[in-house]
């Protein structure tokens, strides 16, 4: 069989949503995180700003059809010792480069039944390229193993740095929400249920959907409760542009906000920023007024009225608490999800960087430190 692979210009990204949206659905990959809604926003917001080349590589089949993605882009970076040093990232994140939204799931979009065949082709085109090092965060086991060393097609492989391990946790949600119930813990189930009956007790409590089409507004109250509770917003002013293209966009990638609040009495005590793509169900982010009453965890509260929703849903097979803790404790575990293990690592394929990584890992602590400042990897 026959493929064509083609690198993509500026142009191409920007008018192939639909192209881009079939061939997502096809495929393995995550639809929320490797979808073009949420690519090409980020890719938008902080290409130019950060001076980004885009290395995106599509894949044909016989009859023309898109059916794989590598979105890829390069930076050159000069360090604080002088060496010139070209990286490549996977699209939607900048580990190490810039603050940015973080996209989880990344990796390559793959046809189902061809995965390995159009794998091989991009990461053969990917090898021709000029770069020292592969940057890729946020993978998850099957994808860590697509961009294995062993798989490249070269002579000189690259060398396997692992940076960064995390974990999330995600909810089947084919099944009954009572038996999930049943299922959790006596105070998980306090918390994200039986509070409903406390608090009804006291007042007016209802769950309900905020108007996706004035987003700015709910955006404005998540980052006005982040701010009460953290001490500062949680997106900022790219961080905000950026959700408020993603979540205008999403329908063309098949998908939709779920903006959520729980009001107690007529006043808004807490919002959830979910989006549902496919067959995911994915919370982004929750703000809620933390001191709100003793009793009464408003955050987990408000993640089981979404749970449930999700479960009312015969589309949505999963609800994805994605990773990251919380304030105090990792809450998630006590969801009754699936674990799901996310790795951040590098592809060195430059021996002599390679070699300085080398060094750097085996230096003691603050040796190490002293180490990167100087030579600024």
């Amino acid at each position: 069989m026959s493929l064509h692979l083609k690198r993509l210009s500026e142009a191409d990204f920007s008018s192939m949503a639909y192209e881009w949206h079939v061939c997502v659905e096809n495929s393995t990959a995550n639809p929320v995180f490797l979808g073009w809604p949420w690519l090409y926003s980020w890719w938008e917001v902080w290409s130019q700003v950060l001076g980004l080349e885009l290395v995106l590589i599509a894949v044909y089949d016989e009859e023309g059809a898109l059916i794989g993605l590598g979105p890829f882009y390069r930076r050159a970076m000069l360090t604080s010792a002088g060496v010139r040093v070209y990286r490549l990232y996977l699209i939607g994140s900048a580990w190490r480069l810039a603050s940015t939204v973080r996209t989880e799931y990344c990796g390559l979009v793959l046809p189902e039944g061809r995965e390995d065949e159009v794998n091989d082709a991009i990461l053969s085109a990917v090898a021709k390229l000029e770069w020292d090092e592969l940057i890729c965060s946020d993978v998850v086991g099957r994808d860590i193993a697509r961009l294995s060393p062993a798989l490249w097609p070269t002579a000189n492989k690259p060398s396997f740095i692992n940076r960064m391990n995390d974990r999330g946790v995600r909810v089947k949600t084919q099944g009954a929400f009572d038996d999930w119930l049943t299922g959790l813990g006596k105070n998980t189930r306090l918390k994200a249920y039986n509070r409903r009956t406390y608090l009804r007790e006291l007042g007016e409590l209802t769950f309900g959907a905020h108007d996706s089409e004035n987003h700015g507004d709910f955006l404005k109250r998540l980052n006005d409760f982040h701010v009460v509770r953290w001490g500062k917003p949680v997106f900022d002013e790219d961080a905000l542009r950026f959700h408020q293209l993603f979540i205008d966009r999403l329908p063309l990638g098949g998908g939709r906000a779920e903006l959520t609040t729980l009001n107690f009495n007529g006043d808004c005590v807490s919002v959830l920023y979910d989006v549902v793509v496919g067959r995911w169900r994915m919370n982004l982010q929750a703000g809620f007024i933390e001191d709100f009453d003793s009793k009464v965890a408003l955050g987990l509260l408000h993640l089981g009225f979404a749970v449930e929703s999700a479960f009312k849903e015969d589309s949505v097979d999963f609800y994805d608490l994605l990773a990251g803790g919380g304030k105090k404790h990792f809450y998630k575990s006590h969801f009754q999800g699936e674990p799901v293990e996310f790795s951040t690592f590098q592809l060195v394929r430059n021996p002599i960087i390679g070699f300085l990584y080398w060094l750097q890992g085996i230096a003691p602590g603050p040796a190490s430190r002293l180490f990167n400042r100087k030579i600024g990897l």
